[in-house]
């Protein structure tokens, strides 16, 4: 109970501090300071008419399928890689370096030569969100595995546990927390990556709908768009939270009581 009134105190303080915000933009819009600022009343009335225009649900469509086609193979690719990473010395030897390189680099650096690879069109949006998204989730997979406390890992072993089982059943779960939260980081990435690559590389989707916008000075249009793409966003990785929330504790209760259930 007491936790329960506390996740609901800090959901009544994030609404209060949105609010706040929304109040302070209506302020600062009404004084005209700059036309790239309208009062937030303005952007509101263009969300129902952006939001339901053809224009605007096709861009939206061709970010999705981008982002179906990319997302998974890289988060499952992702998970495995950094599995292996974490687990195995030689691995991480052989594939931190470039992982960290991957990981720092700009995106903007990368997306003229995946052009140069995959052309103009869905091949390099695809390309920028997998590098966008793998290494995030490698990365936190890795240091989810390297958490695994060794005490547990070694007794495992002495009990005649396989390398699978140690993975599955030691590993894995000790990495979880981590690896969602990499999962939960790439999908936010995920969606920045398909507006920056669908601006600079093919001008369709959302992107290129904000590239459009900002072209034809349409500022409220424009804040529209942003708003949308903002909370769907932050609503995607809410979802990634909620399975997170659901899952991580199943989980952790299978595996403590598969031990049990066999020894019985």
């Amino acid at each position: 109970m007491r936790a329960l009134k506390k996740q609901n105190k800090n959901r009544l303080l994030s609404l209060a501090g949105l609010l706040a915000g929304l109040v302070i933009w209506e302020i600062i819009g009404r004084l005209e300071l700059s036309p790239a600022f309208p009062p937030v009343t303005a952007v509101l009335g263009a969300v129902f008419e952006v939001w339901s225009s053809p224009r605007f649900l096709d861009a939206l469509k061709e970010s999705l399928i981008s982002i179906a086609i990319a997302l998974p193979p890289s988060i499952l690719f992702g998970v495995a890689f950094g599995l292996l990473i974490g687990r195995y010395k030689p691995v991480e030897w052989a594939f931190d370096p470039l992982v960290n390189t991957f990981l720092s680099l700009p995106l903007v650096a990368l997306i003229p030569v995946l052009f140069l690879i995959f052309g103009l069109g869905r091949g390099s949006i695809l390309a920028t969100i997998i590098i966008y998204t793998f290494f995030i989730v490698v990365v936190n997979t890795a240091a989810g595995v390297r958490t695994t406390d060794h005490q547990i890992v070694e007794m495992a072993t002495s009990f005649g546990a396989s390398e699978r089982q140690i993975l599955s059943r030691v590993v894995l779960p000790s990495a979880l927390p981590l690896m969602f939260a990499g999962i939960r980081i790439s999908t936010g990435r995920a969606i920045r990556a398909v507006i920056i690559a669908e601006q600079v590389i093919g001008l369709i989707g959302l992107g290129g709908l904000v590239q459009r916008l900002g072209g034809a000075f349409a500022v409220e249009q424009l804040y529209a768009v942003i708003l949308f793409v903002g909370l769907f966003g932050l609503l995607s990785m809410e979802a990634v939270s909620f399975v997170e929330r659901r899952a991580l504790p199943w989980i952790l209760a299978q595996e403590e009581t598969e031990p049990a259930l066999q020894g019985a």
